[in-house]
């Protein structure tokens, strides 16, 4: 078997680097992961990218040379672009959409010269004046107005991660946002909600993806995650960061509730008491972790031009998925509710899922276009908790 009959997916994270290699049936053949230690460590990173191929290698007995990239960063933008195309007469709608597409993305390189298109969305088509999202085979008009979503990465940086794999005569031959893609393979799960918002913390970066009646309707990156939790214990108690990101893991094997309310204790507190110093606070801690993730959520939702809708909805989820959201799994949250959830969930997440989420999008995509219908492999009722997020 040679090395086109496999898929090898890379999910190229700040803190773990995943590699799953699928034969061309789509079955998973291997998976691995590997922890980098070192914050934006070069050679580390080359060293983890070289041990996981050349194990992978061994467990399939072929050579590995090109892979599917998903990758989540900070420097990642979302920008709207709508492009109005009218004609004399009535044309095919989808026969023109490539060339309005091609046109759309000229502007985008033109304009933001040092940035690299990482994905296209058709978010909708308006055609003499209605609304569609997806597009009939015979579907005519005069007047198209085509809104378009591009996700896009800083050039520098898009060639340096493409050159790490070249020092290992790797290639990349699809690049994708790792959060964005996940989200897309998700959202089967929640096919009877109106709104579905993902909320994946990472390490150094949060991505909120909206989507309305299964279709992204917003995204926004932020440069804030994980790592600022841990950034704020270590600075409130005057510790080193490695004993600060041990004791906020404390908290997700906890089952505590987080509040402003100096007088809110419970059982389950004895649990960080038994390993922390008695002169730290646990209210303390519990507030500062508390503050952090409120300017998360107030910040990823910033700027939301949809919210009304969102807040009127009957029918809504919030989902929580990446390591930095792990504080969610055990532990209740008490926040003014915004946006009128009527649930939230933690996505536990495994490695292979999150690599098969790649594989989805890598099979069903088209060439310069995301679409949002695809496959789902988990099944509606995965989820059996329930977490009372927000006070009511």
């Amino acid at each position: 078997m040679n090395n086109s009959n496999y898929i090898s997916i890379v999910d190229y994270g700040s803190k773990n680097l995943r590699l799953s290699v699928f034969d061309k049936k789509l079955n998973n053949l291997c998976n691995l992961s590997k922890k980098i230690e070192k914050n934006y460590d070069y050679e580390e990173q080359l060293n983890a990218i070289d041990f996981l191929v050349k194990e992978s290698e061994k467990k399939i007995s072929n050579h590995l040379e090109n892979f599917v990239l998903m990758l989540d960063d900070q420097e990642f933008i979302s920008i709207d672009l709508s492009i109005r195309k009218d004609f004399d007469q009535k044309i095919i709608v989808k026969n023109i959409s490539p060339s309005i597409l091609m046109e759309a993305s000229h502007l985008i390189n033109n304009n933001y010269v040092k940035k690299k298109i990482i994905h296209t969305i058709s978010i909708k088509y308006i055609i003499n004046g209605q609304v569609f999202f997806d597009l009939k085979n015979n579907l005519e008009g005069k007047s198209i107005i085509l809104e378009i979503k591009y996700l896009c990465l800083p050039l520098e940086k898009y060639n340096k991660i493409i050159n790490i794999f070249k020092k290992k005569n790797l290639q990349i031959i699809n690049f994708f946002c790792s959060s964005y893609v996940k989200s897309l393979s998700y959202i089967k799960s929640f096919k009877d909600y109106e709104f579905v918002a993902f909320l994946d913390i990472g390490f150094e970066r949060s991505t909120l993806s909206l989507f309305n009646n299964g279709k992204l309707n917003f995204i926004n990156f932020i440069s804030i995650g994980g790592h600022h939790i841990t950034k704020d214990i270590s600075k409130v108690l005057n510790i080193e960061i490695d004993e600060s990101e041990k004791i906020k893991k404390l908290f997700n094997k906890s089952e505590i509730e987080f509040s402003h309310d100096i007088n809110n204790n419970h059982k389950n507190d004895s649990f960080l008491k038994k390993i922390l110093d008695e002169n730290i606070s646990i209210d303390l801690l519990k507030k500062v972790v508390l503050a952090r993730i409120e300017e998360i959520i107030e910040l990823v939702f910033k700027d939301l031009y949809d919210a009304k809708n969102l807040r009127q909805s009957q029918n809504s989820i919030f989902v929580l998925t990446g390591n930095g959201s792990k504080l969610f799994n055990n532990n209740s949250f008490n926040l003014d509710d915004k946006y009128n959830f009527n649930e939230i969930n933690f996505y536990e997440e495994s490695d292979l899922e999150i690599c098969n989420s790649g594989l989805n999008v890598k099979v069903e995509s088209n060439v310069g276009e995301v679409k949002l219908n695809i496959k789902s492999t988990k099944k509606k009722g995965f989820f059996e908790k329930f977490f009372n997020f927000f006070a009511k």
